[in-house]
């Protein structure tokens, strides 16, 4: 093993800084996602992300890092010249000139994690676990390694053609969300899709998955300048800046419509942070705002009218990161400019080079064509040869239980649980009696007398799994089911999704 002389030992700290900083967004992913779920598919939205962290980065070491950065067989392609990653501290010329190789093997893997980790927001709730996560394991190999060699690798036919992705607009957004889009399709609808209602069950885990992935996309694209210089510090500007404005432009564009959604809230930032992910090192902050302003406001508008696009993408991949890499792409090719980035950057349409906008357009056009036929070429596959879909009985129980064998379960308001403990004593009745004599139930009554009133039974839900209970029925109150809106529209008005639960002692 070489061990060389001339590692700069701050431009290796700051690598090693930014790949924990990346490797983190993939947990703020899982919050991120799992909060905008219906709580029977938490733990499978949680784990898609976090198995990502296991699968891929086992390949990235075993070869998948030579296919992508490896001594190249020919042009355009890797090999399997650096597998098992067995160049130890070498440092390489092309893309570590300052630190080791193995900093930026596992700076380069975190991308590689988090990208198929994206697809899964687009799959809620219908795909069979095992296909999962074999088709993260081949996409990861035959999609995104040979483009990211493509775009950043030294032979790379995009890079050598002219197309600037400065920290994965094309490689990590574009592929993402192409592949949500056609994985989508080629699953079909939920069972019990709803395209005006929502699912989200716990928005504190998205707020903080937002967080997260602001705080972590830090190193995602500062740490893409390859040093701890300038560059770096203009990427962090742009990428907070974006951040800033897409948070900013979303509110505004909701305050105005009526009212602040807390969900929104946290699309703004992510929108702005994909649409200047491929330009932050290339171009001014003024232009970064700019950037991110214009794919905010595309998006919003694209989600506000997301009940007419024929197509079940969850989580909204397609859109978020589908449109906005491809928005932030193509952006890239006007307002580069080559004094920003002397090394890596050219200039742009508005800076006197309008060619640079074509290149662009090729990058976005190969990204969306090979993604989507890597992904299809996957999945139908697997589809013939043990099936993807789960079973609808199986969709409608939710993937915790079908695919895990366990539950998220939600503790009740303390003062729901005082309001039964109250009952229960006014009534003279012990936990036990409560479970063996009957069930409680909400009783509704219209305050126009030409209203029917209706009673909800909130049973209770037993199951044979649990192994015990505590005695104190106030901390055993847990929020176990959902009933539809349609059991509570008897005037015929149409509503939002009423939240009733089963209650559990």
């Amino acid at each position: 093993m070489m061990i060389p002389s001339n590692h700069d030992t701050g431009d290796n700290a700051w690598m090693m800084t930014s790949t924990a900083l990346v490797l983190l967004m993939t947990p703020a992913l899982a919050f991120f996602y799992g909060g905008l779920v219906d709580r029977k598919n938490i733990l499978n939205q949680l784990f898609l992300s976090f198995i990502c962290m296991g699968i891929v980065f086992l390949q990235w070491v075993l070869f998948g890092f030579s296919f992508a950065y490896g001594p190249p067989i020919s042009v355009g392609f890797g090999s399997f010249g650096w597998s098992v990653l067995r160049f130890g501290e070498y440092n390489n010329a092309i893309y570590s000139p300052t630190y080791p190789l193995l900093t930026f093997a596992a700076y380069e893997g975190t991308f590689a994690i988090i990208t198929p980790a994206l697809i899964s927001g687009a799959i809620v709730g219908r795909m069979k676990l095992i296909p999962y996560m074999i088709f993260i394991f081949i996409w990861t190999t035959v999609c995104y390694d040979p483009m990211a060699h493509w775009v950043w690798g030294n032979n790379g036919w995009l890079k050598h053609l002219g197309t600037l992705d400065f920290a994965g607009g094309t490689v990590v957004h574009i592929l993402s969300g192409v592949s949500g889009l056609v994985a989508s399709l080629i699953l079909g609808r939920r069972s019990d899709y709803d395209p005006y209602s929502t699912t989200a069950h716990n928005l504190p885990f998205t707020i903080l998955g937002t967080c997260l992935l602001w705080v972590g996309w830090s190193g995602f694209n500062g740490g893409s300048s390859n040093g701890a210089d300038g560059l770096a510090a203009l990427a962090i500007i742009n990428t907070n800046a974006a951040a800033a404005i897409g948070l900013v432009t979303w509110v505004v564009i909701d305050a105005i419509r009526g009212h602040v959604s807390i969900s929104g809230a946290c699309i703004g930032p992510i929108v702005g942070l994909v649409a200047v992910t491929p330009a932050c090192g290339f171009v001014q902050p003024g232009w970064a705002l700019l950037i991110a302003f214009i794919a905010t406001v595309i998006v919003y508008f694209l989600i506000l009218n997301k009940h007419h696009m024929h197509f079940d993408d969850t989580l909204d991949v397609a859109v978020v990161h589908g449109c906005g890499g491809i928005l932030g792409a193509f952006m890239t090719g006007l307002f580069p400019q080559k004094s920003v980035n002397p090394l890596m950057g050219t200039d742009g349409a508005f800076y006197g080079r309008p060619i640079q906008i074509w290149y662009q357009i090729a990058g976005i056009l190969t990204a969306i064509g090979f993604a989507a036929a890597c992904t299809a070429g996957i999945l139908f596959p697997l589809h013939w040869i043990m099936g993807i879909r789960l079973a609808k009985e199986d969709e409608l129980e939710g993937l915790d239980l079908t695919e895990h064998g366990e539950n998220w379960e939600v503790t009740a308001s303390r003062a729901v649980s005082d309001l039964v403990q109250k009952i229960l004593e006014e009534q003279g009745m012990t936990k036990e009696e409560a479970e063996d004599n009957g069930t409680l139930e909400l009783h509704y009554n219209p305050e126009n007398p030409n209203k029917k009133a209706f009673r909800v039974p909130l049973l209770k839900r037993l199951k044979s799994s649990r192994s015990q209970i505590d005695n104190d029925p106030v901390d055993n109150i847990h929020l176990e089911h959902n009933l539809n809106e349609k059991e509570f529209d008897h005037d015929g008005i149409n509503r939002q999704p009423i939240n009733a639960h089963i209650i559990r002692f």
